[in-house]
């Protein structure tokens, strides 16, 4: 099947028009190779993205694939997070990890969110070029969840570390990096639990040690896994979403966003929207049917790798009213009102701040993170006077 442009070519600015072409061509679904030479399945379009991201035919178990399926071949000890679980045990893990992130605690996590991005925005320089990406879209994801989780200040930095090389999605090329970072992630993860055993505080992970369901407690892995993809999801995502929000209000949405900038109501339901409108990710994490599916009148067989565009669904004209950028259906990011609440404060603050704010350079300049997975900035210089 032609495939024109590679799907997943990393690192690339004109991700739309890939997208978009793979959308409008033939039916809309490809076969396709990863970079580590992986066969997969590519869908696209609102109408059958959506359907299938809240399909229970559609497994996120790497145990389901029927091709042999690996990803970046996780530890066990790592590999029992939510992302790549499904059915009881994901409903079960899911009930318990998603508690601590409930409406009920929406206030303290707002205050810790206030307070990371205070410190970071009020020692950015007041005239000038402003790194914004090394001043605040990077450091602020892993003050609020290092604060959150409870993990030491001096670690923050090796965790930001060992997370990064996870998000290049392609252990062909990055295979030593990959595994060293895994390697690392698991011993700080451990190491933190363990801790945490000894000395419990009023933070996440040590609610977690804790935690039951009925008289069902999170097992070890269960446990080092869920801190493990709160760590990697409230990181770089945090940080990809936090850039591209920013640069799009800098970038075309300058005076709307200083017009409701003393109504934090309205602010927010700006942010909301531009959040729509940015979506960095592009496809969703792969998915394995349970039992052959046809989609457009393509017959996808059972445990075979499927790759959902985002981005094609969001291009669709047909799309709904609402976005994919947490997710749809049972696995819908938990933590989805926390990254929208960092990505609130950490614009209003800089619009605060700067009486005017303007971009370096085109979009298009920009250099980006080595990922097909998201449309990622790795710079994101401002302008003020």
């Amino acid at each position: 099947m032609d495939m024109g442009r590679c799907p997943f070519e990393a690192g690339i600015h004109g991700v739309d028009p890939l997208h978009e072409d793979l959308r409008t061509r033939g039916h809309g679904v490809h076969e396709a190779q990863l970079p580590d030479g992986s066969p997969v399945w590519v869908v696209t379009g609102w109408e059958a993205v959506t359907t299938l991201l809240a399909d229970p035919r559609m497994s996120a178990s790497k145990s389901d694939s029927t091709t042999g399926f690996r990803g970046q071949n996780l530890p066990p000890a790592l590999d029992q997070n939510l992302l790549n679980l499904d059915g009881a045990q994901h409903r079960r893990v899911r009930k318990l990890a998603s508690a601590a992130f409930a409406s009920a605690h929406h206030p303290r996590h707002e205050q810790v969110v206030r307070d990371a991005v205070t410190e970071l925005v009020d020692a950015m320089p007041t005239v000038g070029e402003i790194d914004a990406m090394g001043g605040l879209c990077e450091p602020l994801p892993p003050r609020v969840i290092g604060t959150l989780l409870g993990l030491p200040d001096d670690k923050l930095d090796a965790f930001r570390e060992a997370a990064r090389p996870m998000f290049l999605i392609d252990s062909s090329h990055e295979g030593e990096a990959v595994r060293g970072a895994m390697t690392t992630m698991l011993m700080l993860v451990a190491g933190v639990i363990e801790a945490k055993r000894r000395d419990p505080g009023e933070d996440l992970i040590s609610r977690w040690v804790t935690a039951r369901d009925g008289a069902d407690r999170l097992s070890e892995e269960e446990l080092i896994s869920l801190a493990f993809a709160v760590i990697i999801g409230g990181f770089e995502n945090v940080t990809t979403l936090t850039a591209a929000v920013l640069d799009e209000l800098v970038r075309n949405r300058g005076e709307q966003a200083r017009a409701v900038l003393d109504s934090p109501p309205e602010f927010a339901r700006l942010v909301r929207a531009v959040i729509g409108v940015a979506a960095p990710v592009n496809y969703a994490l792969r998915r394995f049917p349970l039992t052959d599916i046809e989609v457009n009148g393509v017959r996808i067989p059972r445990g075979h790798t499927v790759f959902l565009s985002l981005r094609s669904a969001h291009l669709d004209p047909g799309r709904g009213r609402h976005d994919l950028v947490f997710g749809h259906g049972r696995h819908f990011c938990i933590g989805a009102a926390l990254a929208e609440m960092q990505v609130v404060h950490a614009a209003r603050a800089m619009f605060g701040k700067y009486p005017t704010l303007r971009p370096v350079k085109a979009r298009e300049s920009y250099r980006l993170r080595e990922s097909w997975l998201t449309y990622a900035f790795a710079e994101l210089p401002l302008q003020t006077v």
